[in-house]
């Protein structure tokens, strides 16, 4: 069912293009924006200067019995450290204890010219189809509310082998990110003009909002939330606020990989990797 949030008219920092150097690889903190969609504000809708969504966010539309079949696979799948290899991301400050780790498929890559399922699909596939209820929702939970948006990644879909999309869902791919204060950054290789989705498990904390300093303003989203956005804008996390070792905070985006269009089937693609 599509909802009514509330808008917010975003303004854009006028100097952004000579600026924006500032926040790459860049903490960053709530003294940035001038607008925050807090959860006690219920939906909202950051409307850009030029008319276009920037985020949406919908509070409370995951129900607690899909959170509980995503949060242990989302532990179990967790690596601290395994962050360390986002470098923007991480502000080059690698964090021992922070953790991102991608499941579901992935494109050809300079160091592995293939395309393939993610390592977690590999060796746990019966954990990665119990994540498919929780995907499924939070996929008709996009395509509901922002069809025109999901519409240029449905078709993105009609164009990939169907051994690289999560099944039933415009997605290809899933990060799942646990306890990591991410800094300024964009996400790079997702599909050009849709918008990533994500969700947010957590407890014993505060803080965490996204930001996004082009256009001074900062979401807080947490348990039950669906937050949809444009991550290609610069955008990372606000300080937590919690003591470390007794809070956890598990974040999912979903997104389409942009260069899956151009994988070949499933033996296409090992042929290619003999014939390395």
């Amino acid at each position: 069912m599509k909802r009514k949030p509330k808008p917010i008219l975003l303004t854009e920092l006028s100097n952004w293009a000579t600026v924006w150097t500032r926040y790459h690889a860049a903490p960053l903190d709530l003294s940035m924006c001038k607008d925050v969609a807090r959860i006690e504000d219920g939906d909202a809708v950051g409307i850009k200067p030029d008319g276009q969504i920037q985020f949406l966010v919908l509070r409370n539309c995951i129900a607690p019995e899909l959170e509980k079949l995503a949060r242990p696979v989302c532990r179990f799948v967790s690596k601290c450290g395994s962050a360390a290899h986002r470098k923007v991301a991480s502000g080059f400050q690698p964090d021992p204890e922070a953790s991102s780790v991608v499941m579901g498929y992935f494109e050809r890559h300079r160091h592995q010219p293939y395309c393939r399922a993610c390592p977690f699909n590999v060796d746990y596939p019966q954990l990665f189809v119990r994540m498919n209820p929780y995907i499924r929702k939070v996929d008709e939970i996009y395509r509901e509310n922002l069809p025109e948006i999901y519409e240029i990644q449905n078709e993105a879909v009609s164009k990939t082998k169907p051994e690289w999309v999560i099944p039933g869902t415009g997605f290809t791919t899933v990060t799942v990110n646990k306890n990591w204060k991410t800094f300024g950054h964009p996400d790079e290789g997702n599909l050009t003009g849709a918008f990533s989705a994500m969700t947010c498990m957590a407890q014993g904390l505060a803080g965490g909002e996204l930001i996004f300093p082009k256009f001074q303003c900062a979401v807080e989203w947490g348990n039950g939330d669906v937050l949809l956005a444009n991550v290609h804008e610069l955008h990372g996390n606000a300080p937590f606020l919690g003591l470390p070792g007794q809070f956890e905070r598990m974040t999912c985006v979903f997104y389409f990989r942009e260069k899956m269009i151009d994988c070949g089937t499933k033996a296409e693609e090992l042929d290619r990797l003999k014939h390395m």
